[in-house]
């Protein structure tokens, strides 16, 4: 039980930061785009503002689900640039540089299940959403439609340990009521902290 209230009060303290990223982003960010060409940009604290990941403008299914296109007109860039790492992934490198410890993972307890395609996902998965394009490509995150083939639709609380360290998951992903979808992730990923509450009403579905 001690072991439990650690974790927890781990992944608290480090959603605190990232929180704190969050809510900054929205102010820092335009100053950060506006100085992008500046060496100093990848010094911190600027640096926990950009994504080394993905860039300024995010990836391929994120700019087509937006209907980015191929704009080049500064406004139309700083916009997209805005969506991705001020809005979707505020402080980016911020977060990605609060990860759990790497390795095996070995389950502890799980409760619940998450459905993906007809089959039972893997414990250690969050119920999750991901969609389609309208020619029915996989789009992951965002898309003009929720694929029901692709998505882990179901709910799920796992413990598990990775060496001495012990981490945890909570997911949900389904139609919670009328015509409302949720999807709630709560606690460790295999790469960082995490925290995600989505609402999708009446969504277009795709079986």
């Amino acid at each position: 039980m001690i072991k439990k209230a650690i974790s927890i009060a781990d992944w608290a303290g480090t959603m605190s930061a990232n929180l704190f990223g969050w809510l900054t982003a929205k102010v820092v960010y335009p100053i950060v785009y506006t100085i992008r060409d500046k060496e100093f940009i990848q010094r911190k604290p600027f640096w926990f503002y950009l994504d080394d990941e993905d860039g300024h403008y995010g990836t391929d299914w994120f700019r087509e689900a937006l209907r980015y296109g191929h704009k080049t007109d500064w406004w139309s860039r700083f916009k997209i640039a805005y969506e991705w790492l001020a809005i979707r992934n505020p402080a980016w490198n911020l977060q990605a540089s609060l990860v759990p410890k790497d390795g095996e993972k070995v389950l502890v307890e799980t409760w619940g299940k998450a459905i993906k395609d007809g089959n039972e996902v893997d414990p250690y998965l969050f119920a999750n959403f991901k969609y389609e394009n309208v020619d029915g490509i996989f789009k992951n995150n965002k898309g003009d439609f929720l694929s029901l083939k692709h998505s882990a639709i179901g709910k799920r609380f796992t413990w598990y340990k990775v060496g001495d360290r012990l981490y945890w998951r909570l997911s949900y992903a389904n139609k919670a009521i009328s015509k409302m979808w949720i999807e709630f992730h709560l606690g460790i990923s295999n790469d960082r902290y995490t925290f995600r509450l989505k609402f999708k009403w009446s969504p277009k579905i795709k079986q």
